[in-house]
């Protein structure tokens, strides 16, 4: 009988050979290879990091791509949602192995992927990071609340955050995390439904901040990637390749 990583391997496997296929690019010199953390989702099923390294040095990103496994296992979604201390340990274990990397190499990029729950977990890990740290935080369908505070986590990264979100994310991140909460334990719609929101009154510095959060909504172009804006397309992996690869890039 599979397992359930075999189940997954499975279902990326039929989705990339028949989903729309990205353009493939020549791969990089060897002495730019960074590390890609990813995390994905509540609940112990998302297909998130296999996606991800089946995809990914398909279309040319020759990163190490590491799968950063955080749940409580399979089928535990609240449970993931609304443990906060387990989250929070879990973003020390991430910002510790992010701080590994640099240890080994100083001038190593990395970038951090995480998806749905896995969004909350990514940006508290940045916050436990020093400046410039990171060179990219990348997020989808955000389970955090839209209000949310992203200074430390800009902070933590030279480059941007880039966040996708759907209006169509209803059910997840319309319903689902108004009466379940966010990971930060707001109880509303999320950002990944209708984007995040600046904090009133920011300095001029704060501001400078806020330039290098880059929203992303959904479009009818991305159905072509199997994407139609509800919370498991971001996952697929002709959305990574499409969407994701390109932010992977210097």
């Amino acid at each position: 009988m599979f397992s359930r990583i075999s189940w997954a391997i499975l279902v990326v496997a039929v989705i990339a050979t028949f989903g729309p296929q990205p353009p493939v690019h020549a791969v990089d010199p060897p002495s730019d290879k960074g590390v890609v953390f990813v995390v994905g989702g509540v609940g112990g099923w998302d297909i998130l990091g296999p996606a991800s390294q089946w995809e990914l040095p398909r279309v040319g990103i020759h990163h190490e791509i590491r799968d950063f496994v955080w749940t409580h296992g399979f089928g535990q979604p609240f449970k993931d949602l609304q443990d906060t201390a387990h989250l929070r340990h879990k973003a020390d274990e991430l910002a510790e192995d992010i701080r590994k990397v640099k240890k080994q190499d100083p001038q190593r990029s990395i970038y951090l992927i995480g998806k749905s729950g896995g969004a909350g977990l990514v940006l508290a890990a940045a916050e436990r990071v020093p400046p410039d740290t990171l060179d990219r935080i990348i997020l989808l369908s955000a389970a955090v609340s839209p209000a949310y505070d992203l200074r430390p986590a800009l902070r933590a990264t030279w480059g941007e955050i880039v966040s996708f979100y759907s209006n169509n994310d209803q059910f997840v991140l319309g319903w689902g995390t108004t009466h379940f909460g966010t990971t930060d334990r707001i109880y509303g719609p999320s950002a990944g439904l209708h984007g995040f929101v600046l904090p009133d009154k920011l300095t001029p510095e704060n501001r400078l901040l806020y330039r290098r959060l880059i929203q992303i909504p959904w479009t009818s172009a991305m159905i072509a990637e199997g994407y139609f804006g509800a919370h498991a397309g971001t996952s697929l992996p002709a959305f990574v390749g499409w969407e994701i690869a390109p932010w992977l890039r210097p």
